[in-house]
């Protein structure tokens, strides 16, 4: 029989709960004296251009910057030089494949920064990692509770890389959510959003402006039909991740106009939303928990469905009907919401180009590649206007390559998607709580709210281009069941800290095994 690690739901409890940990804490940084005293070496040569000048006057008259003028040795300086050259090179390469901000690398046998080919090496040793951990005796752990690890200066300041922080917290939360309880609350989920449990007295209570002619969205066409989610998390043998496209410098997605999006979305690879849930289905068979493969599928199924539950002819748009109907039923809060959105405003003056959650050189990139090919296509119409199209998308030209930036207090670095905190996971979980609400289910706890971060995770934590970070996630999941920003950053930083002991402890112990 099939046995998996579990963790018990007083683990995802403290999650929830400010100031908890179900790890120890983690040590101080450790001494910066190592990075003084190359500082120091580098400084020390900086007096010496008295000395050379009266070196320069003492040498022979026969030669020249202390080179015979004969030429003698000049084949040992092209040496020197082209070993230096050939050493900085090599140190460029590393850098691009294995920069410790990056998940990613130049030579990625894909398109270049596009492929999850670190990010999956990395989660094979997390899961080990996590397994070792889990499966140690409490002495065990003891012995192991402050693993070393000189710098964290990623993910809350829990990791030394941000593969290190994307791997463990992708592991950590899967197997949180791995259990009776979130598979009870997901399908909970699921069958109010397809309109199973939907009551007449509760829609005559509540009065929503918008109700379907038949509350059982399964018997919808829109079921059946692929919208512009329906790639989400879906694999892309082009760029090595997932979802439509990931960010190149070297093919640039935007080249391939609107047009390219539009059919790649209703071709055979693109999942419709009864797909999705036919796809959940096999997943959650022969098991009663809530598996990884069941979390990326269940992703899928809830970001496809926020589309088939707020259109227009079913339950009305999720900003204008939706969250208004929860705002005034006590559901959600007008000044949460707002703070979500303020996260997209990008062109703040007060915070720094370093700290905004956007590409640097993604619009210069997307500016000189949009010139190029309105030069190109300015014989072709038809062909410009399509690029034209794709170029102008909303946030586009402020994905990045490379995914990392400051973070707000200026001491380390966190996960960047370019794309602001999650107005798609705030509208998605509004429109299960109003689901629930028309359901006469009680609003989402908490723990159940950790349970749609997982899912939504397991889709988006990966080199695609369009997707959202952990703590993006976290925060539109938390302010659209109708709490705060304060509760999702408690729930972010307690997962950092219980996956970083996981991780560095577990790998203490495989080491020392």
């Amino acid at each position: 029989m099939r046995t998996k690690t579990s963790l018990p739901l007083a683990t995802v409890q403290r999650l929830l709960t400010p100031g908890t940990s179900t790890g120890l804490s983690t040590p101080a940084s450790a001494s910066a004296t190592p990075c003084a005293e190359t500082t120091a070496g580098l400084l020390g040569a900086l007096p010496a251009r008295k000395n050379k000048q009266k070196q320069q006057s003492q040498r022979p008259p026969n030669t020249q910057d202390g080179t015979p003028k004969n030429g003698r040795d000049h084949g040992g300086q092209w040496a020197t030089r082209a070993a230096k050259y050939a050493l900085g090179i090599a140190g460029a390469g590393y850098v691009a494949d294995n920069f410790f901000l990056s998940t990613t690398s130049l030579r990625d046998g894909k398109a270049g920064f596009s492929s999850n080919d670190r990010l999956e090496k990395a989660c094979v040793k997390a899961e080990s990692y996590h397994a070792r951990y889990h499966s140690a005796t409490e002495g065990e752990r003891a012995s192991h509770s402050r693993p070393f690890v000189p710098i964290r200066t990623c993910g809350s300041n829990q990791f030394a890389t941000m593969s290190d922080y994307r791997a463990a917290t992708k592991v950590h939360i899967g197997h949180l959510f791995d259990s009776q309880h979130a598979r009870q609350s997901l399908l909970t989920n699921l069958a109010c959003l397809k309109g199973e449990r939907i009551r007449d007295e509760c829609i005559a209570q509540y009065a929503p402006t918008h109700v379907p002619a038949n509350p059982d969205l399964s018997r919808s066409p829109l079921y059946e039909t692929k919208n512009k989610y329906s790639l989400t998390g879906v694999p892309n043998a082009q760029t090595g991740a997932s979802g439509y496209t990931s960010r190149s410098i070297t093919q640039p997605f935007i080249n391939r106009g609107m047009q390219h999006f539009k059919q790649d979305s209703q071709s055979d690879r693109a999942l419709s939303l009864k797909q999705c849930m036919e796809l959940l289905e096999r997943t959650l068979e022969g098991d009663d928990k809530l598996g990884k493969q069941a979390q990326h599928a269940a992703g899928q199924a809830i970001l496809n469905f926020r589309q088939v539950y707020a259109a227009d002819e079913h339950w009305g748009h999720p900003e204008k009907v939706i969250m208004k109907t929860l705002i005034a039923n006590g559901l959600l809060s007008q000044e949460q919401t707002d703070r979500i959105d303020a996260t997209l405003m990008f062109e703040d003056p007060s915070i720094s180009v370093l700290k905004k959650n956007t590409s640097v050189a993604g619009p210069l990139l997307q500016h000189l590649e949009t010139k190029f090919q309105s030069r190109r296509l300015q014989d072709r119409p038809e062909a410009l206007a399509d690029f034209m199209e794709m170029a102008k998308q909303k946030n586009m030209e402020g994905l990045p390559i490379v995914h990392f930036k400051l973070n707000a207090q200026g001491n380390g670095f966190e996960d960047c998607s370019g794309l602001g905190d999650s107005f798609t996971s705030a509208n998605a979980v509004a429109c299960i709580n109003h689901a629930r609400l028309m359901s006469g289910e009680p609003r989402l706890s908490k723990q159940d709210v950790g349970v749609v971060v997982a899912c939504l995770n397991a889709v988006y934590d990966d080199a695609s281009s369009v997707r959202h970070t952990l703590h993006e996630i976290a925060r539109g999941c938390f302010v659209g069941a109708g709490y705060t920003t304060e509760d999702a950053d408690v729930f972010y930083e307690n997962v950092c800290k219980d996956a970083a002991q996981a991780f560095y402890a577990g790998r203490s112990m495989t080491r020392n095994a």
